[in-house]
Protein backbone atom coordinates (compact mmCIF):
# COMPACT_ATOMS: atom_id res chain seq x y z
CA UNK A 1 0.00 0.00 0.00
CA UNK A 2 1.15 3.52 -1.23
CA UNK A 3 1.84 6.43 1.32
CA UNK A 4 -0.85 8.09 -0.29
CA UNK A 5 -3.49 5.64 0.20
CA UNK A 6 -2.21 4.95 3.81
CA UNK A 7 -2.92 9.28 4.01
CA UNK A 8 -6.26 8.92 2.29
CA UNK A 9 -7.28 6.28 4.71
CA UNK A 10 -5.97 8.37 7.72
CA UNK A 11 -7.66 11.57 6.46
CA UNK A 12 -11.14 9.26 6.11
CA UNK A 13 -11.00 8.33 9.76
CA UNK A 14 -9.62 11.92 10.73
CA UNK A 15 -12.86 13.34 9.03
CA UNK A 16 -15.18 10.78 10.22
CA UNK A 17 -14.18 11.58 13.54
CA UNK A 18 -14.25 15.21 12.93
CA UNK A 19 -17.75 14.87 11.75
CA UNK A 20 -19.23 12.82 14.80
CA UNK A 21 -17.43 15.01 16.83
CA UNK A 22 -19.38 17.97 15.63
CA UNK A 23 -22.31 16.02 15.16
CA UNK A 24 -22.16 15.60 19.09
CA UNK A 25 -21.30 19.21 19.38
CA UNK A 26 -24.33 19.98 17.64
CA UNK A 27 -26.57 18.00 19.26
CA UNK A 28 -25.34 18.58 22.96
CA UNK A 29 -25.64 22.64 22.39
CA UNK A 30 -29.01 21.52 20.92
CA UNK A 31 -29.77 19.48 24.23
CA UNK A 32 -28.92 22.24 26.09
CA UNK A 33 -30.50 24.59 24.06
CA UNK A 34 -33.55 23.17 24.56
CA UNK A 35 -33.05 22.20 28.61
CA UNK A 36 -32.77 26.12 28.94
CA UNK A 37 -35.52 27.01 27.17
CA UNK A 38 -37.35 24.40 28.96
CA UNK A 39 -36.30 25.70 32.27
CA UNK A 40 -37.10 29.04 31.23
CA UNK A 41 -40.06 27.96 30.25
CA UNK A 42 -41.07 26.34 33.41
CA UNK A 43 -40.01 29.68 35.28
CA UNK A 44 -42.01 31.70 33.55
CA UNK A 45 -44.94 29.34 33.99
CA UNK A 46 -44.75 29.36 37.40
CA UNK A 47 -44.06 33.32 37.60
CA UNK A 48 -47.11 33.22 36.19
CA UNK A 49 -48.47 30.76 38.15
CA UNK A 50 -47.80 32.43 41.46
CA UNK A 51 -48.96 35.69 39.91
CA UNK A 52 -52.57 34.05 39.34
CA UNK A 53 -52.81 32.41 42.79
CA UNK A 54 -51.45 35.61 44.40
CA UNK A 55 -54.20 37.85 42.65
CA UNK A 56 -56.85 35.28 43.63
CA UNK A 57 -55.78 35.38 47.27
CA UNK A 58 -56.25 39.63 47.12
CA UNK A 59 -59.84 39.33 45.09
CA UNK A 60 -61.03 37.01 47.90
CA UNK A 61 -58.90 37.87 50.89
CA UNK A 62 -62.16 38.26 53.34
CA UNK A 63 -62.92 34.42 52.79
CA UNK A 64 -58.96 33.72 52.85
CA UNK A 65 -60.36 31.34 56.09
CA UNK A 66 -62.40 29.21 53.81
CA UNK A 67 -59.84 28.07 51.64
CA UNK A 68 -59.71 24.34 53.42
CA UNK A 69 -62.76 23.94 52.73
CA UNK A 70 -62.46 24.74 48.77
CA UNK A 71 -60.71 21.59 48.52
CA UNK A 72 -63.83 19.50 49.03
CA UNK A 73 -66.13 22.33 47.21
CA UNK A 74 -63.67 21.67 44.26
CA UNK A 75 -63.83 17.78 44.10
CA UNK A 76 -67.15 17.14 44.89
CA UNK A 77 -69.20 20.30 43.23
CA UNK A 78 -66.98 21.70 41.13
CA UNK A 79 -69.19 22.54 38.65
CA UNK A 80 -72.07 24.87 40.57
CA UNK A 81 -72.47 27.78 41.85
CA UNK A 82 -72.01 28.26 45.61
CA UNK A 83 -73.30 30.67 48.23
CA UNK A 84 -69.60 31.86 48.99
CA UNK A 85 -67.74 33.71 46.36
CA UNK A 86 -64.39 31.75 46.89
CA UNK A 87 -66.17 28.65 46.59
CA UNK A 88 -67.20 29.14 43.16
CA UNK A 89 -64.13 31.76 42.30
CA UNK A 90 -62.11 28.55 43.39
CA UNK A 91 -63.85 25.65 41.16
CA UNK A 92 -62.83 27.72 38.15
CA UNK A 93 -59.50 27.96 38.62
CA UNK A 94 -57.40 24.64 37.14
CA UNK A 95 -56.22 22.11 39.50
CA UNK A 96 -52.14 23.25 38.88
CA UNK A 97 -53.58 27.30 40.01
CA UNK A 98 -55.56 25.52 43.26
CA UNK A 99 -52.68 24.04 44.95
CA UNK A 100 -50.61 27.09 44.07
CA UNK A 101 -53.20 29.35 45.62
CA UNK A 102 -52.93 26.62 48.85
CA UNK A 103 -49.20 26.78 48.93
CA UNK A 104 -49.04 30.65 48.74
CA UNK A 105 -51.43 30.82 51.20
CA UNK A 106 -49.45 28.57 53.89
CA UNK A 107 -52.03 25.50 53.73
CA UNK A 108 -50.57 21.92 53.48
CA UNK A 109 -54.23 20.56 52.06
CA UNK A 110 -54.02 19.67 48.82
CA UNK A 111 -56.61 19.08 45.36
CA UNK A 112 -57.84 15.71 45.81
CA UNK A 113 -58.52 13.41 43.39
CA UNK A 114 -61.32 11.09 42.81
CA UNK A 115 -64.67 10.95 44.90
CA UNK A 116 -65.35 7.78 45.79
CA UNK A 117 -63.96 8.32 49.63
CA UNK A 118 -66.99 9.98 50.59
CA UNK A 119 -68.58 6.69 50.41
CA UNK A 120 -66.14 4.55 52.14
CA UNK A 121 -65.96 7.34 54.82
CA UNK A 122 -69.33 7.19 55.41
CA UNK A 123 -69.40 3.59 55.67
CA UNK A 124 -66.58 3.83 58.26
CA UNK A 125 -68.74 5.96 59.89
CA UNK A 126 -71.48 3.30 60.37
CA UNK A 127 -69.24 0.57 61.60
CA UNK A 128 -68.39 2.98 64.09
CA UNK A 129 -71.72 4.03 64.96
CA UNK A 130 -72.70 0.40 65.61
CA UNK A 131 -69.42 -0.32 67.46
CA UNK A 132 -69.91 2.71 69.75
CA UNK A 133 -73.12 1.94 70.05
CA UNK A 134 -74.47 5.28 69.79
CA UNK A 135 -78.15 4.60 68.27
CA UNK A 136 -79.48 3.45 65.01
CA UNK A 137 -78.17 4.16 61.71
CA UNK A 138 -79.92 7.38 59.63
CA UNK A 139 -77.39 6.76 57.40
CA UNK A 140 -79.37 4.85 54.91
CA UNK A 141 -79.97 5.41 50.81
CA UNK A 142 -76.33 6.94 50.48
CA UNK A 143 -76.50 9.09 53.71
CA UNK A 144 -79.30 10.86 51.63
CA UNK A 145 -80.61 13.11 54.93
CA UNK A 146 -76.54 14.41 54.76
CA UNK A 147 -75.70 14.89 51.38
CA UNK A 148 -79.97 16.71 51.21
CA UNK A 149 -78.23 19.73 53.73
CA UNK A 150 -76.07 20.88 50.69
CA UNK A 151 -78.29 19.62 47.68
CA UNK A 152 -81.67 21.42 48.95
CA UNK A 153 -80.53 23.67 51.82
CA UNK A 154 -77.40 25.11 50.91
CA UNK A 155 -78.44 28.78 51.42
CA UNK A 156 -80.27 28.40 54.91
CA UNK A 157 -78.29 29.90 58.04
CA UNK A 158 -77.02 27.58 60.09
CA UNK A 159 -77.48 27.69 63.74
CA UNK A 160 -77.73 24.27 64.92
CA UNK A 161 -74.18 24.23 66.57
CA UNK A 162 -74.76 26.40 69.08
CA UNK A 163 -78.44 24.71 70.33
CA UNK A 164 -78.11 24.07 73.75
CA UNK A 165 -81.12 21.70 73.90
CA UNK A 166 -80.25 18.48 76.05
CA UNK A 167 -79.92 17.24 78.84
CA UNK A 168 -76.85 16.42 80.25
CA UNK A 169 -75.47 12.93 80.88
CA UNK A 170 -74.07 13.73 83.84
CA UNK A 171 -74.86 16.60 86.55
CA UNK A 172 -72.83 19.65 86.09
CA UNK A 173 -73.03 22.36 89.37
CA UNK A 174 -70.49 24.65 87.57
CA UNK A 175 -72.62 24.84 84.28
CA UNK A 176 -75.46 25.58 86.24
CA UNK A 177 -74.37 28.19 88.09
CA UNK A 178 -72.69 29.99 85.07
CA UNK A 179 -75.58 29.93 82.55
CA UNK A 180 -78.63 28.92 84.51
CA UNK A 181 -79.30 25.98 82.85
CA UNK A 182 -77.81 22.72 82.45
CA UNK A 183 -78.77 22.15 78.72
CA UNK A 184 -75.95 21.56 76.38
CA UNK A 185 -75.43 21.04 72.97
CA UNK A 186 -75.60 17.88 71.12
CA UNK A 187 -72.31 17.75 70.54
CA UNK A 188 -71.55 18.13 74.52
CA UNK A 189 -74.10 15.47 74.93
CA UNK A 190 -71.94 13.28 72.45
CA UNK A 191 -68.45 14.24 73.99
CA UNK A 192 -70.16 13.13 77.44
CA UNK A 193 -71.20 9.84 75.88
CA UNK A 194 -67.88 8.75 74.83
CA UNK A 195 -66.33 9.66 78.33
CA UNK A 196 -68.94 7.32 79.55
CA UNK A 197 -68.30 4.65 77.39
CA UNK A 198 -64.29 5.11 78.53
CA UNK A 199 -65.44 5.22 81.84
CA UNK A 200 -63.82 8.42 82.53
CA UNK A 201 -64.24 9.63 86.11
CA UNK A 202 -66.23 12.50 86.16
CA UNK A 203 -66.94 12.88 89.87
CA UNK A 204 -70.30 13.61 88.88
CA UNK A 205 -73.58 11.93 89.21
CA UNK A 206 -74.64 10.31 85.89
CA UNK A 207 -77.79 10.84 84.96
CA UNK A 208 -79.04 10.01 80.99
CA UNK A 209 -77.14 7.58 78.91
CA UNK A 210 -79.41 7.51 76.05
CA UNK A 211 -77.46 6.69 72.53
CA UNK A 212 -77.02 10.46 71.05
CA UNK A 213 -78.18 9.52 67.70
CA UNK A 214 -81.87 8.07 69.72
CA UNK A 215 -81.60 10.62 72.04
CA UNK A 216 -81.86 13.47 69.39
CA UNK A 217 -84.39 11.71 67.08
CA UNK A 218 -86.19 11.82 70.05
CA UNK A 219 -85.99 14.98 71.57
CA UNK A 220 -86.01 16.74 68.78
CA UNK A 221 -89.56 14.49 66.95
CA UNK A 222 -87.26 14.03 63.60
CA UNK A 223 -89.55 11.59 62.73
CA UNK A 224 -92.23 14.38 62.31
CA UNK A 225 -90.03 17.65 61.60
CA UNK A 226 -88.98 19.07 58.37
CA UNK A 227 -86.47 17.48 55.76
CA UNK A 228 -84.58 20.69 56.00
CA UNK A 229 -84.05 20.63 60.03
CA UNK A 230 -83.59 16.70 59.95
CA UNK A 231 -80.72 17.50 57.35
CA UNK A 232 -79.33 20.38 59.83
CA UNK A 233 -79.09 17.60 62.62
CA UNK A 234 -77.77 15.27 61.03
CA UNK A 235 -74.88 17.21 59.60
CA UNK A 236 -74.92 18.37 62.92
CA UNK A 237 -74.51 14.97 64.41
CA UNK A 238 -72.24 13.52 61.70
CA UNK A 239 -69.09 16.16 62.60
CA UNK A 240 -70.06 15.67 66.41
CA UNK A 241 -69.04 12.16 66.70
CA UNK A 242 -66.39 12.17 63.74
CA UNK A 243 -64.72 14.50 65.30
CA UNK A 244 -64.68 12.59 68.50
CA UNK A 245 -63.18 9.80 66.82
CA UNK A 246 -60.51 11.20 65.24
CA UNK A 247 -59.18 12.81 68.51
CA UNK A 248 -59.49 9.58 70.15
CA UNK A 249 -57.54 7.89 67.17
CA UNK A 250 -55.19 10.53 65.22
CA UNK A 251 -52.33 11.24 66.38
CA UNK A 252 -52.15 15.18 66.32
CA UNK A 253 -48.27 15.37 65.24
CA UNK A 254 -48.65 16.18 61.51
CA UNK A 255 -52.51 16.27 61.59
CA UNK A 256 -53.79 18.43 58.94
CA UNK A 257 -57.00 18.27 60.08
CA UNK A 258 -55.94 21.20 63.08
CA UNK A 259 -53.09 22.06 61.07
CA UNK A 260 -55.22 23.72 58.67
CA UNK A 261 -57.78 24.91 60.98
CA UNK A 262 -58.68 28.61 60.74
CA UNK A 263 -61.55 31.15 62.17
CA UNK A 264 -63.60 30.57 59.46
CA UNK A 265 -67.46 31.24 60.99
CA UNK A 266 -70.14 28.11 59.58
CA UNK A 267 -72.72 30.89 58.76
CA UNK A 268 -74.63 28.50 55.86
CA UNK A 269 -75.83 24.89 55.72
CA UNK A 270 -72.84 24.58 52.52
CA UNK A 271 -70.38 25.80 54.98
CA UNK A 272 -71.34 23.09 56.99
CA UNK A 273 -71.79 20.36 54.87
CA UNK A 274 -68.47 20.96 53.68
CA UNK A 275 -66.69 21.61 56.94
CA UNK A 276 -68.69 17.52 57.76
CA UNK A 277 -67.12 16.18 54.66
CA UNK A 278 -63.50 17.87 55.98
CA UNK A 279 -63.92 15.88 58.96
CA UNK A 280 -64.53 12.36 57.68
CA UNK A 281 -61.71 13.13 55.04
CA UNK A 282 -59.55 13.46 57.60
CA UNK A 283 -60.83 10.87 59.84
CA UNK A 284 -61.17 8.22 57.55
CA UNK A 285 -59.44 8.91 54.19
CA UNK A 286 -56.16 9.68 55.68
Amino acid sequence: MEIVDILQIILGILSLISTIAVSFAIYWLQLRHEKEMERLTKENAEKVLKEEADRFLIDNESERDYLPLCVFVSNLHRHEKHTRNIYTNFCRCNKDLQNKILEVAEFKCRIIEGVEWVDNAIDNLKEDINKYKLGRDYLYDGAKYFHRGFERYRELKWDYTDKQLFESIVEDIKLLAFKGTSRISISKYVDDYFCCIDKCDFGREKLNQLPPIDYLWKSQNLEMAEESEVCGWMMEIIDAITTIIHNKTIEREGDLFYEDLTDRRIETFEDKYFETVRTLYYTYCI
